[in-house]
């Protein structure tokens, strides 16, 4: 998580192009949000399991992460595909993942609700 973070300051202060890290976890770990309180979290039970505890640098709950690729993207709000808001970014992104998955022969689709329309 740190690493993600000094990418995302790198890329807010223009020392780095939109940089996306894909990257896998050594063991099953919980990344808890910004603004989520450790209280939150039973911290005997992920020391019973060996789970590390990390804060990411982005909001929302408690995510176990095990066997998975994780992904982390950073650009500027003012890169040229990123323009649009929110629901618009995160659907470029999301097609840009999804063309890389199907150049690797992994068939992937995209599944959200659009509240906007």
């Amino acid at each position: 998580m740190a690493l993600d973070e000094a990418i995302s300051e790198a890329v807010r202060e223009r020392i780095s192009a939109p940089t996306l890290r894909l990257y896998e976890w050594d063991r099953p770990s919980l990344s808890i949000g910004y603004f989520q309180k450790c209280s939150d979290i039973d911290l005997e039970y992920c020391d019973e399991k060996n789970y590390p505890v990390v804060r990411r640098p982005t909001g929302g709950r408690a995510i176990l992460h095990d066997s998975e690729l994780t992904y982390s993207f950073s650009s500027s709000k003012d890169a040229p595909l990123f323009h649009g808001g929110l629901l618009e970014n995160y659907t470029v992104l999301s097609s840009a993942l999804l063309h890389a998955l199907k150049l690797t022969g992994i068939e992937a689709k995209a599944s959200f609700i659009n509240s906007e329309k």
